[in-house]
């Protein structure tokens, strides 16, 4: 696995990061598959692990500090806060270890829970409720610092007041934290974000199927510096199942989206078929081989994934020492 710059930063990362929002859940049937998965990762060189207070109702958190308590210099850890889980969500995350054996009774499916059920997230970036996640996600991760915290996909109202920022800068003074950057749901509130000298990086959407961040987001954030995270490279799995496993009526939102997708995606599995590879590896190849980005986050939930995945790879051109 080949390491990489991570902007102005004295930090080097590997060109694949494991996005950890899938470690733990009440749906798992227990944790050691998640344990071995983040040793599995860093073993293959893996080094850049991002997980979010949420994920999991911080149980993804709880499950890094665990894997890493003795190895924390080895890895980097990137943590996000800005979402306030509701009541049920909490109570769930108490009662995890009655409530698995429930829903393995019952054969509850994730995807069978209406939102009703799951609660509506509200936001908060206020400098109090930040220094308390931050603080929150320490304590669950065992660690006295996180190498860098981010904004949870803050409106670009949010990012474009900067309230945020001197609760931020005041954490890292503190060496709470060593970074701080955002994590964007569109291209507008990254290149807010750009606006703040302190910002030292961005994360947002980039696959085949999702290309703007190319030319819109990633040149300035390369001419200011800022370290450039991709997300979703496999478009939440559209771009690594075979097309007989995918029900794009789960993933498109309406008739003319799903006709869409479905014309790019028969065109990049011809181009795989023509090249005499998968398509699993263009994607992965584009996302984290665009220029200007430090790191590629990748999603598997189990070991076999991440083998599977990383297979690609070692035959692909990110295997090298630096592109």
């Amino acid at each position: 696995m080949q390491t990489r710059a991570f902007g102005k930063t004295d930090l080097r990362v590997s060109s694949l990061g494991l996005g950890c929002a899938r470690v733990g859940g009440i749906f798992q049937r227990d944790t050691a598959g998640f344990l071995n998965l983040l040793s599995v990762a860093r073993d293959a060189g893996i080094n850049f692990f991002d997980t979010a207070d949420m994920y999991a109702q911080g149980e993804s958190e709880v499950l890094i500090g665990r894997a890493f308590r003795r190895l924390r210099g080895t890895v980097i850890i990137a943590s996000k806060a800005g979402y306030r889980l509701p009541t049920r969500r909490k109570l769930a995350a108490r009662l995890k270890p009655l409530l698995r054996p429930a829903i393995r009774l019952l054969r509850i499916r994730r995807e069978s829970l209406s939102a009703a059920a799951r609660g509506s997230l509200a936001q908060d970036f206020s400098a109090p409720y930040l220094r308390r996640a931050v603080e929150g996600s320490l304590r669950r991760l065992h660690t006295d610092y996180l190498d860098l915290f981010q904004l949870h996909s803050p409106p670009l109202q949010v990012v474009e007041r900067g309230e945020w920022e001197p609760a931020l800068e005041a954490l890292k003074k503190e060496g709470k934290i060593r970074y701080y950057g955002v994590s964007c749901d569109t291209i507008e509130a990254g290149l807010a974000a750009l606006r703040y000298p302190g910002v030292s990086s961005l994360q947002f959407t980039l696959s085949l199927l999702e290309r703007r961040a190319v030319d819109d987001l990633l040149p300035p954030a390369a001419a200011t510096g800022v370290a450039c995270i991709a997300r979703e490279c496999l478009a939440n799995g559209l771009l690594a199942k075979d097309a007989d496993e995918l029900d794009l009526n789960a993933y498109c939102h309406s008739p003319e989206e799903r006709t869409r997708r479905e014309a790019q995606l028969a065109q990049l599995r011809r181009q795989a078929l023509e090249d005499g590879t998968s398509l699993m590896r263009i994607a992965i190849e584009y996302a984290a081989g665009a220029k200007g980005v430090s790191v590629a986050l990748v999603g598997p939930r189990t070991v076999d994934q991440l083998r599977s995945l990383l297979a690609q790879v070692s035959r692909g051109k990110l295997a090298g020492a630096r592109l």
